[in-house]
């Protein structure tokens, strides 16, 4: 029964997955009619439209709220306490939480079971047991017993996919079942690398470096929390002078003279952030009368994501074709030429993928199920609001089939440039109708390629070798004694250089955060500003961390590194504070709050935060001149990201007139100042010909500079610590 349960509250938050997406204001008028209609006696249909909102949002613990009360107004006192679980197990808002607690508690003593906090104290606790066990290791040691804990709670994590649920079978459907196919014999596992060798002399020579590091006289600031290595080399390695005058401007092209302007290889601006390949390139060629479009394999599109722990809880770039409902096989668009439809205006086609016949009801939402589950605890209730939920889902996704179109549009921007848009979307077809779905909708560009054209690609995996093996043992040793050997020690771990090749990425995550929890403990402000976004982050992660204590446990130090920050008198801490309110949708005129007081006692970031405030217009009211004073004054004070935002202005003409030669400039100064961002900027100054003359082959290079700088930040915080470049 309680698995029936299960089953039927996983149809209920899955139930849903194709529908469109709500506003603020339109969620808001939702809860505005529940509460009508509960008033006026009709808590069947408030009870059905809190059922609709659950499907779209499955974790939004309010709506959890309003059916308990319903419930429990209704004298359902079974359903009520359910859903106050529920809610509970979803609320991180201790005050919000207090105002039910007493009515649950009048509940639970009446049901005789036991209270929501004991069941998750000591789930916790057996959970926390449990992991301590098989927790990495961890060899920083410590009198205190909270680094052990710490490591526990992050190693905690829930990696295991769950296994798919078998769907059942309708009994008149057994004849048509198919026999099913032989699977296909699995290929073959590439043999792992061999751990590096560590020799007597590689030892020496690491040794020496963390000697040389030691003795030089870099001792960086602690309690700055801002971390930019400069990049001067990047400049020179570019052809970049610091006096000289640049000015190219693009030629428009607003029309295609023939096909033959279309007729060729072109290459996304877009491209994977992991590893560095277009993510879609297109093969145009003239079939008889018409053109027809190919993407072509070599596109990021088909390269294999990673999805693991440790990018999710660490807020990684998710693909756009992973988007929720748009579930089909990339691959099936390798070789697919399509004809499209040709104007001097654009040129337009579409690409159509298999249908699914409904949602997999047995693995979608499993992973909040696996938190909300712990906490009902009623077998007696299962065939009631089993049967009561499994109709409301079933009503939502029987009978429907789906097919998913991609529909591409290419307009004429200069010779060697294309604008492209296209839409994916869904058509949903079911006994009730037809209506469509916008999956996901972008704008980019296409450059125009030779036909040997090779993308190029970007490992983010760090290649182990024998010599970063050696040091970062050494560095451990050392960080014993010299704590400030502690920072480079966590972004090593972090970004698995060193760390060795059989260390998953828990592991990592383990390790970073403790030894970076170590050094703020001993009061350095870098660490603390590094760990408040790290522990909010996996304080929202309810994939890998479904029970409330264990996520809750994060909120809290999350917190506390604030208050260390306040009672420091450091002001990031407003910019760090007002970035969270914003992601979780807070009122704007918090957010701009938080970034004012943090401008106003001069804190960089803050200032960076409130120029893109103005410059976007949904915090602050739009103003580009304000905008542009914020990042002058940030970038002054040394953020050098504020520079590349400088550079941008100059380019668009935004709160400035547009002066491509300025543009040049500043992002030469963001790129000296260590701004990532502004090597990225510009091999798009290289790609369209902005400022610099056009050349894909230096665009191409750029590029592979910068992720090779994203990817391997280890290497720049190693030189800030006096680590010689190697």
């Amino acid at each position: 029964m309680k698995r029936f349960l299960q089953i039927a509250l996983t149809l209920l938050l899955i139930a849903a997955p194709a529908s469109a997406q709500m506003t603020r204001g339109q969620l808001l008028r939702k809860y505005y009619q529940i509460t009508q209609l509960h008033n006026s006696g009709k808590d069947a249909e408030a009870i059905a439209l809190c059922e609709e909102i659950t499907a779209m949002y499955p974790k939004l613990p309010d709506t959890y709220l309003r059916m308990a009360q319903i419930y429990d107004d209704g004298g359902e006192q079974e359903l009520a306490l359910v859903m106050y679980r529920t809610y509970a197990s979803l609320e991180m808002d201790d005050k919000k939480l207090s105002e039910i607690k007493p009515r649950m508690k009048e509940l639970e003593e009446k049901l005789e079971v036991k209270s929501f906090e004991e069941q998750e104290q000591e789930q916790f606790q057996q959970l926390m047991a449990e992991t301590a066990e098989t927790a990495p290791a961890v060899t920083i040691t410590s009198s205190a017993t909270s680094l052990f804990d710490l490591s526990a709670l992050v190693a905690s994590a829930n990696t295991k996919e769950p296994e798919p649920e078998p769907e059942p079978v309708v009994e008149e459907e057994i004849q048509a079942v198919p026999e099913p196919e032989p699977e296909p014999e699995p290929e073959p596992e590439p043999e792992p690398e061999p751990e590096p060798v560590i020799t007597q002399e590689i030892q020496q020579q690491a040794e020496n470096l963390v000697q040389e590091a030691s003795a030089t006289e870099v001792k960086p600031d602690c309690s700055t929390p801002y971390l930019f290595s400069p990049h001067p080399d990047v400049v020179n390695e570019l052809r970049l002078k610091r006096d000289a005058q640049y000015g190219a401007k693009v030629t428009p092209k607003r029309a295609f003279e023939s096909k033959n302007d279309l007729i060729g290889k072109w290459a996304s601006s877009v491209f994977s952030a992991e590893t560095g390949r277009e993510f879609i390139i297109l093969d145009i060629e003239q079939m008889g009368s018409s053109l027809s479009a190919m993407i072509n394999e070599e596109s990021g599109l088909f390269l294999d994501k990673k999805n693991s722990m440790f990018k999710s809880s660490w807020n990684a770039v998710k693909s756009i074709w992973s988007s929720d409902g748009a579930d089909f096989d990339a691959t099936e668009l390798i070789g697919s030429a399509i004809r499209g439809d040709f104007s001097e205006e654009s040129f337009d086609f579409t690409f159509s993928l298999r249908k699914k016949d409904k949602p997999n009801v047995a693995t979608i939402g499993r992973d909040v199920m696996d938190g909300l589950s712990l906490f009902i605890p009623f077998g007696a209730l299962a065939s009631r609001i089993g049967s009561t939920l499994l109709n409301y889902a079933s009503r939502k996704i029987s009978n429907e089939n789906f097919q998913t179109t991609i529909n591409f549009s290419l307009k004429s921007v200069t010779e060697n440039v294309l604008a492209c848009s296209y839409i994916v979307s869904e058509r949903h077809s079911s006994a009730d109708g037809t209506r469509d779905k916008v999956i996901e909708e972008r704008s980019f560009h296409m450059f125009r390629v030779p036909e040997k054209y090779k993308p190029y690609t970007y490992s983010s995996n760090i290649q182990e070798n024998a010599l970063y093996r050696a040091m970062y043992t050494k560095l451990e040793q050392e960080a014993q004694n010299d704590p400030d050997k502690l920072f480079p020690l966590a972004y090593m771990s972090y970004y698995g250089a060193g760390i060795g090749k059989k260390a998953d990425d828990l592991d990592r995550l383990t390790k970073a955060i403790v030894q970076m929890q170590k050094l703020a403990d001993l009061g350095c402000i870098r660490a603390s500003a590094w760990l408040i976004p790290v522990y909010y982050n996996l304080s929202i992660d309810e994939k890998h961390y479904p029970m409330r204590m264990q996520r809750k446990k994060f909120r809290e130090l999350s917190d506390s590194h604030m208050s260390t920050m306040l009672m420091a008198y450091n002001p990031y801490v407003y910019g760090l504070n007002g970035d969270i309110l914003a992601s979780g949708n807070s009122d704007p005129e918090e957010v701009a709050a938080e970034y004012d007081k943090g401008a106003q006692q001069g804190d960089a970031y803050s200032l960076y935060c409130l120029g893109k405030a103005y410059k976007e217009g949904v915090v602050k009211t739009r103003d580009l001149e304000k905008s542009l004073d914020c990042f002058r004054q940030a970038a002054q004070k040394g953020y050098a990201d504020a520079y590349w935002q400088i550079a941008l202005a100059y380019k668009s003409g935004l709160g400035v007139t547009s002066d491509y030669n300025q543009y040049i400039h500043s992002l030469i100064e963001a790129i000296d100042a260590g701004s990532i961002e502004a090597i990225d900027e510009l091999s798009v100054a290289y790609f369209w010909g902005i400022g610099v003359e056009r050349d894909i082959d230096m665009a191409q290079q750029v590029r592979r500079s910068y992720f090779y700088v994203k990817n391997n930040i280890w290497r720049d915080v190693l030189t800030l610590y006096g680590f010689p470049s190697i």
